[in-house]
């Protein structure tokens, strides 16, 4: 972005509190017509993704933050309870997630096509540390992965840096969906 970073625009409505959403698989036509219509936080989305996210259906995710143009954000607390945040085409703030209960378990958000560790996302992942235990970056055909380790576990052979709160993340490589459904994944 020319002279901005992503994380100095004015955030939006996307950062008031919100409650947990109740996964649930709603039919493919309510679906489209929330697309269609553009209500981002129609239940038809909002619980579609939750549902996907909890069956760790990534590719469904992806698929279903595509059609929307959007980039989204699931965050799963120690209950398992779930927040979905849906942004815009290149960001998604992580709204505060009314309710949780720490750790949190899982932050998965999607990117437009490539998934990687950019560099907004690894300032949101450094605040998330000590309270995170894993995140997942969903893109077109496969997705990455960080999970914090114990500083006092043995030294990791890649992490997403060398000083900081992210020394203790893993820096895994691109993995396709299959492979990690099949977990064919290691730190």
């Amino acid at each position: 972005m020319s002279g901005l970073e992503k994380q100095d625009l004015s955030p939006t409505s996307a950062m008031i509190p919100r409650e947990a959403v109740i996964p649930r698989l709603h039919p493919t036509r309510d679906i489209e017509l929330a697309i269609v219509s553009g209500n981002l936080r129609s239940d038809a989305l909002l619980q579609s993704f939750a549902y996907f996210a909890v069956e760790r259906q990534w590719q469904s995710v992806w698929n279903l933050a595509d059609c929307l143009k959007r980039e989204v954000s699931i965050l799963f607390d120690s209950q398992g309870l779930i927040w979905v945040d849906i942004g815009t085409i290149g960001m998604v703030h992580v709204s505060p997630p009314i309710g949780s209960e720490l750790p949190l378990r899982l932050w998965v958000h999607t990117h437009p096509w490539s998934a990687y560790w950019s560099d907004t996302d690894r300032r949101a992942l450094a605040g998330f540390a000590g309270a995170l235990d894993e995140a997942l970056v969903l893109g077109h055909d496969h997705l990455v992965r960080s999970i914090s380790r114990d500083p006092v576990t043995p030294p990791l052979n890649r992490k997403l840096s060398s000083d900081g709160p992210l020394m203790h993340w893993t820096d895994e490589d691109p993995i396709s969906y299959q492979a990690f459904r099949e977990g064919m994944h290691r730190p």
